[in-house]
């Protein structure tokens, strides 16, 4: 799974501020991703290469993403960004850290429902 294009991404983070509450066409109950995916970006930030994952309300552009099944186009998703600490970056006068995105690991690839909703409950 290659990561999505930091442009790409953007775009489909516009596109769902857009329209991504409003139109039925655009309707995505949930989005599953594989345990796999999961565990790797927890071991990354388990090894200390990130330190929080951020989730951006997206939606899929027309061929943006290679592999993507056609029937996704136009349709809401999640878009999963690492992020590392950014030190000094608006930190704050309480010490908090702000977090900066990783955008050269912006992953996607969970499966859509509709179209795959066995096993939803809600």
């Amino acid at each position: 799974m290659e990561p999505i294009d930091p442009k790409v991404a953007k775009a489909m983070v516009a596109a769902y501020a857009k329209d991504g509450m409003t139109s039925e066409e655009s309707y995505t109950k949930a989005v599953w991703f594989p345990a796999d995916q999961i565990l790797e970006i927890a071991k990354s930030m388990s090894e200390g290469k990130y330190d929080g994952l951020r989730i951006y309300f997206a939606q899929y552009l027309e061929g943006a993403i290679e592999g993507v099944p056609k029937s996704y186009e136009g349709r809401n998703t999640l878009l999963l960004v690492p992020t590392t600490p950014s030190v000094g970056y608006g930190g704050g006068s309480n010490g908090n850290e702000d977090h900066k995105d990783d955008l050269g690991n912006i992953e996607n690839r969970g499966t859509a429902c509709p179209d795959m909703c066995e096993g939803t409950s809600l």
